[in-house]
């Protein structure tokens, strides 16, 4: 009861403003206590649900989750080194972009939509640049294209259409968009704003919204050219699932298209709103976030979560650094060592694609990997047309997205003819993953459940057959066991051991992060090499971990890279051997 009455305490003060630090010690410590009581009553009624199971292993995933709690807490507490001004220099940078990138695009749609108001803000006021139409009937649209879910869940699909009946179904389900000529508003001559007066003839005090212009000063009449780029959807089945949309897998999927069809109008423009949309993100997201909250000891501890997404992979807040873009972005050369010596990133190489392999048992995955081949690498030279020599790290980089995808259940649809064929190719290569895959996808057909070695199970209860073949929600039946074993476990694993070692040789270098499949530590001038292999036992010998605990044995080794620099940008990799 006293408890309850000091928890109500907190409430109220948390409610007129006051913080923790400004507590009674006894008030807040009852509260915590209260707190740490009902953690561990929900814990050990999960626990004893676990035990009445017959996935034993699954309570091994708890205790996995708990003792990955010390990491987490050593990261949070040890934050990471924010240096305020370069980051202020690069925030500047990212603003002047800003300018020209918006600068740009007004041009581009004062050519392309005459005196239309457009604002780039606006994800309906984009899609009206780049479709030249509006939908008229959002109702008769998901009617005519199958949009949405039916009542029990399931997706609906676009029926089939030749290409003049989708030419037509846009038609009667969308407005053409013209451009317009502006002129004055008579009644507000162009100021927007009117005064209202009394039935006397006094003025009121305010001032108000021109009814006739609705306050923007203008009429706008429309012409008969059509404005916009003109681009369409490029068949029913992208109707159904985006629409008439300008979100960032439409605009690069609009992005290809353009290139294919030689707009060159068009795909400076996509290009240019792409760029806009990432620069706003940089700005809100990550400089401003990040000066947020730094704390005045110049360190920023951001939380990271265990239980929210579906994998078990980690996510954060406060700020996200899980999502911040991995390669060549400028706000992680404001990252740096408070020792002022070095940032050391290790990470597992092709990760993903070992576990694709372990699950699978393919052998020429096996055999890929033992051999030591760079499957990037080989992606690259097939996406790009060239040799693997010729191959640089900038195209071996954003070629790991071509080679996940497959791994994740892609088919290439909607890619250019090269970048299909290598789709086909890697099935036709790595055919004991493309069963493994069948197989994932006939269980989930039966039984609705997907498992890890580890003992995580998804679920998709209403998980049903399509006439391709595949199932319902395919590419994330085919995803969940990759990174769910991978990040959700292995990764975990990793970071356990990194921990418990570095307390083991009291290390004075700190572990700052995990982003995925890496550990970043802040590395003392004293311990680079001590650093180096800690770091590499904890990681890459998981495999020992993953017999004792869920009694799996991997067939696959794990390889580790190490790269260091003054901060978490300017990194070169270094050799472990």
């Amino acid at each position: 009861m006293i408890t309850q009455k000091k928890s109500y305490l907190v409430d109220d003060l948390f409610k007129s403003g006051v913080g923790f630090e400004e507590m009674p010690l006894s008030t807040v410590l009852e509260y915590a206590e209260d707190d740490v009581k009902s953690c561990a009553e929900v814990y050990l009624s999960q626990q004893n649900d676990f035990e009445k199971t017959d996935n034993k292993s699954l309570s091994q995933v708890v205790i996995l989750m708990n003792e990955m709690l010390e990491f987490l807490v050593e990261v949070e507490t040890n934050g990471v080194k924010i240096d305020l001004d370069i980051l202020n220099t690069i925030g500047e940078e990212f603003k002047s972009e800003y300018t020209q990138v918006f600068s740009r695009l007004e041009a581009i749609i004062e050519q392309v939509m005459g005196d239309t108001p457009i604002n780039l803000n606006s994800g309906a006021d984009v899609s009206k640049v780049i479709y030249s139409r509006v939908v008229n009937d959002r109702h008769t649209h998901i009617q005519t294209f199958n949009l949405g879910t039916s009542a029990n869940g399931r997706h609906l699909y676009p029926p089939r259409m030749n290409p003049a009946e989708f030419a037509s179904a846009v038609r009667s389900t969308t407005d053409v968009v013209y451009k317009t000529q502006v002129q004055c508003c008579d009644i507000c001559d162009g100021r927007g704003l009117i005064r209202k007066h009394k039935k006397d003839g006094s003025p009121y005090k305010n001032l108000s919204k021109c009814v006739s212009c609705n306050g923007v000063g203008a009429h706008y009449h429309p012409t008969k050219r059509v404005a916009g780029l003109k681009l369409t959807p490029a068949s029913p089945a992208w109707a159904c699932v985006h629409g008439f949309k300008s979100d960032k897998s439409t605009l690069d999927l609009l992005k290809q298209q353009a290139k294919n069809k030689g707009y060159s109008l068009a795909l400076e423009f996509l290009t240019h709103i792409s760029r806009l949309n990432a620069l706003a993100t940089y700005l809100n997201s990550f400089v401003k976030g990040i000066e947020i909250w730094t704390r005045p000891t110049g360190l920023i501890h951001t939380n990271f979560n265990q239980c929210v997404t579906a994998t078990g992979r980690l996510s954060s807040s406060n700020i996200n650094l899980q999502n911040m873009p991995k390669r060549g972005f400028p706000v992680r050369k404001a990252m740096v060592s408070r020792f002022d010596f070095k940032i050391v990133e290790f990470d597992y190489s092709q990760l993903e694609f070992r576990i694709a392999g372990e699950l699978s048992r393919d052998p020429q995955i096996i055999s890929d990997v033992t051999n030591g081949k760079d499957i990037h690498k080989q992606t690259a030279s097939i996406i790009n047309q060239s040799s693997i020599d010729q191959i640089s790290k900038e195209q071996r980089q954003s070629a790991k997205a071509h080679t996940f995808a497959p791994l994740y259940g892609g088919t290439g649809a909607g890619e250019q003819k090269h970048v299909r064929n290598y789709f086909s190719e890697f099935f036709v290569v790595y055919q004991g993953l493309k069963q493994y895959q069948k197989r994932l996808m006939d269980g989930v057909a039966s039984t609705g459940i997907v498992q890890t070695p580890s003992g995580r199970q998804y679920y998709w209860p209403n998980a049903r057959r399509l006439k391709n073949g595949r199932v319902t929600n395919a590419t994330q039946v085919v995803n969940y066991p990759i990174q769910g074993f991978a990040t959700g476990d292995i990764v975990p694993l990793a970071c356990i051991r990194a921990f418990r070692l570095f307390k083991k040789h009291n290390l004075k270098s700190k572990l700052i992060l995990t982003v995925h499949d890496s550990i970043v530590v802040d590395c003392h001038p004293d311990e680079l090499t001590q650093v180096k292999k800690v770091l590499v036992e904890a990681m890459a010998n998981v495999g020992e971990e993953l017999e004792q605990r869920f009694d799996y044995k991997p067939v696959l080794p794990l390889d580790v890279e190490m790269t260091v620099g003054p901060n978490w940008l300017d990194q070169e990799e270094i050799p472990l051997d």
